[in-house]
This record gives C-alpha cells, structure tokens and sequence, in this order.
C-alpha cells in the first residue's frame, strides 16, 4: 500500500468507529410515551417518529401513540366546569353593573335637562301638564296629577328618547303604540307647589306652578327622579299628546312621592299597579298589600337598590331603606312621620324627612328625602 493511501484508510477506520458508537447509544423518547425519535440526519430538519410496540396495544391509538383516558377526560371536564361555575357569576354581575352605569349617564344627562329647564323658566322646576282646558275638566285641568307630563316638557333639551329609558328596565319594550316611549324615571311631586297636598287649590283651568331652586334647602339632599317601570308616554311631544288631535302614549310620564299607591302616570286621578316603583321600599315603609302594591319588588332595580337623580344634578346608588319618602316636609328638622317629634313639626304620617334630618327611627340613616326642606 503506497503511503498516500495510509492516511485515507486511517480516517476511514475513525469514521466507522464513530458510527458504531452513535448506533449504540440510547435514542432519544418523544414527550408522547411510547414514541421513539429517531436521531437528525444531515440535512434533516427534524427527527422522525417512529412508533415502539406498547405491550398493553388497546391504550393507544393505530398510530403508535398514547391518547387520552376517559378518566383523563373526565378530570379535565370537571375542571372546566368548576372554572365556569366561577366565571359565569362574575361576567354577569360585570354586564348588570355595565347597564346600571348606563342608567346612572341616562340619569345624569336626565338632570342637566332639568336644571336648564329650570334657567330658563325664571329658576323654577317643571310642574307637568295641563291636559285639557276647560272648567268642566275640574281642578289642574284634565285631573291629572301635578308633575305628570314632566319629561314632553324636557324633551326639548334632551332630544333624544333613548335617555329616557333604563338598560335594566324589563317591561321597556312591552307597549308598541305610536306615542309608547318607555320612561323608566318618575318625578318628585313635591318639586310642585302644593303637590298632592290639600293646599294645592289653583283655578279650575290652572296648574300649579314648580316650585322655584331657591325654596330647595339643600338640593344635594332632595330627591329630583327616582326609577320606576311600566310607564309609557309620547315624551317627543311637550304636552306628551294632551293637546286636542296629540298623539298620546299608553301613559303620561310619571310623579309620585314615594309612597304606595302614590305613583302617578295615569290620564286621571287614579293610580294603577301597572305603574310601579323599581327603588324597592322606600324610607323602610312596607305596603299593606304585597299583592296590590306599585313596588315591583323589595330590593331594586340595581342589585338591592336603585339610581336616585338628586335636585343638584348629581346622581347617587342608594339602597331604598335610607330614602325617607312622603308628602313634603314641614322644617329641615323634621323626622320622617314626626317620629321622634320635634318642636315645630306638626305633620304625622306619611311625610318625609326634612333635609337636615339624620336618621329614620327604626330603619337608619337618611342619605336623600322626597322633602325640600
């Protein structure tokens, strides 16, 4: 052998012990059990899969590779479930919360209505309508109750009827008639001269007038709309269709006090379950009748209480017990019924705490008041 061919023979003896010692080392396993990779090659760009016989064949699959159990299975759908059993009450308290802060802007838009309203009426507050005109239509004019009507006189500010209606409010969709405009807020009457009092005689053709910013102690405190349901009314029309040849709604916009069957938004003096409060029960009266009452429930539209639009502009979430509601109330001292008695508070029953009143006797503080004073 000529001595050129020596040094080939010898890197020819090195290469093919390097090869033996690689084919007898362990190969690699693939993360799938019972799959054996096998090595790179040169110019490979990934290894190969090539299935190792399992001894027990019925636990994989014909490919060679081990699937899932069903207890495997099982396992995994359980915990599926239980993270959605979690999830699912999160998401859905995040969706109410989502409507009631788009109720809360409907409000607060609902209230810079109001107060441009009031500048430009001599600094007084809406006082309804005066659905027909006549002496033969008796006190007020067409009998309906002072501050009905309130949301067609603010329209012109609002101009859109969209605002007028709560994301939350279920029956917002129930009446399909021309002028049926879903209102979802009702109106403090005690924001009228006299509302729903025995004092309020006007002239047989006359409303009484709102009452004027000024006579309000403290506007912060004083309840301005408050929610409620079942109420429909053509609020794109400022008499809300009372005119002779206006289209009307089902309803006229409402007013109330807060009391039971004192919720206004019929086409005459009477009261109908059919409109309701959705503040739960206010000021910690309860009704006499459950099933006869305007509450639609005790808790609130919102959780366990409700929106309340207060007389300066800003919107507060309330719980219905601390709300003292009622006719007006005589002093800013006053408690809600007179209960304990203060000097100068003669009213009884059924009226509301005054502005500087803390606490509503048996129930709690007082944080807002149908009162003015």
């Amino acid at each position: 052998m000529s001595k050129r061919l020596l040094p080939v023979a010898a890197f020819a003896a090195v290469v093919h012990t390097a090869g033996t010692e690689w084919a007898r080392r362990p190969r690699p396993r693939s993360p799938v059990r019972g799959c054996v990779v096998r090595p790179r090659r040169a110019g490979s760009t990934r290894g190969r899969i090539r299935a190792r016989p399992p001894a027990n064949i019925s636990a994989f699959t014909p490919g060679g590779c081990r699937a899932f159990t069903l207890i495997e299975l099982l396992v995994v759908i359980a915990i599926l479930s239980v993270l959605a059993a979690i999830l699912f009450p999160v998401f859905a308290s995040a969706r109410a919360k989502a409507r009631q802060a788009a109720c809360l802007s409907n409000q607060r838009q609902q209230g810079l209505a109001v107060l441009q309203y009031v500048q430009d009426y001599d600094e007084t507050f809406p006082n309804g309508i005066c659905r027909n005109q006549g002496p033969s239509k008796g006190r007020w004019g067409g009998q309906v109750w002072p501050g009905e009507g309130w949301a067609g006189q603010c329209y012109p500010y609002v101009k859109n009827v969209g605002l007028y209606a709560c994301p939350d409010d279920r029956g917002a969709r129930a009446a399909s008639g021309p002028g049926d405009h879903p209102v979802s807020y009702g109106y403090n009457i005690n924001l009228v001269t006299g509302g729903g009092g025995e004092d309020a005689e006007q002239g047989e053709d006359e409303t009484p007038p709102g009452l004027p910013l000024a006579a309000l102690s403290a506007p912060a405190k004083t309840v301005l709309l408050f929610e409620v349901s079942g109420v429909w009314a053509n609020v794109t029309d400022e008499r809300e269709g009372a005119r002779n040849g206006g289209i009307e709604g089902r309803h006229f916009s409402a007013s109330g006090n807060g009391l039971d069957n004192r919720l206004y938004g019929q086409k005459d003096w009477s009261t109908n379950v059919e409109n309701q409060y959705a503040t739960g029960y206010l000021g910690g009266r309860q009704p006499y009748d459950r099933a006869a009452t305007q509450f639609a429930d005790a808790d609130g539209r919102h959780g366990d209480g409700s929106n309340f639009l207060l007389a300066d502009g800003h919107v507060r979430w309330l719980r219905g017990a601390v709300v003292s509601s009622g006719l007006d109330a005589e002093a800013e001292t006053c408690h809600q019924d007179n209960r304990p008695p203060v000097a100068g508070c003669t009213g009884g029953e059924f009226h509301a705490a005054g502005t500087a009143s803390e606490a509503i006797e048996g129930v709690g503080p007082v944080h807002a008041t149908f009162g003015t004073r």
